[in-house]
């Protein structure tokens, strides 16, 4: 029996477990160049990034902490965390909670034998993105 989950509820169920992750009320704090995302206990769990280090196309470009990717990791499979709707979905939760207008989304992931890959993705563009070092 397959079971069909459509885009609303899927956003309800990514919505509902970083609610019970990180709290229902995110806060920020800003600095010079970056955009600290706080939990509801003051955790620092995403990186804004507003000048330098931010991908091709990108005005604000969010940074998945690495404790952040892994608790995530620990509730949905890795394989679903690298397609465009769960960055869609991550994303709208964030601006949702913080009344930031963030365009990207990256994480690190293990990939290969380096075990350092990136995954860039832009809303805006609504495709994976190349990274800039700036």
């Amino acid at each position: 029996m397959d079971v069909i989950i459509t885009k609303s509820q899927y956003q309800k169920i990514v919505f509902n477990l970083l609610d019970v992750l990180y709290g229902p009320k995110l806060t920020h704090e800003k600095e010079a160049d970056r955009i600290k995302i706080l939990s509801n206990e003051g955790e620092h769990i995403f990186t804004v990034y507003t000048v330098g280090g931010k991908g091709d196309g990108c005005k604000q470009d969010m940074f998945v902490n690495s404790e952040t990717g892994e608790e995530i990791d620990n509730f949905i499979p890795k394989v679903a965390t690298r397609k465009k709707l769960f960055s869609r979905t991550v994303l709208s939760y964030v601006n949702e909670k913080t009344n930031l207008n963030i365009d990207c989304i990256e994480f690190w992931y293990e990939k290969g034998p380096s075990h350092d890959k990136r995954y860039n993705f832009s809303v805006k563009k609504n495709k994976k993105i190349k990274r800039t070092t700036n």
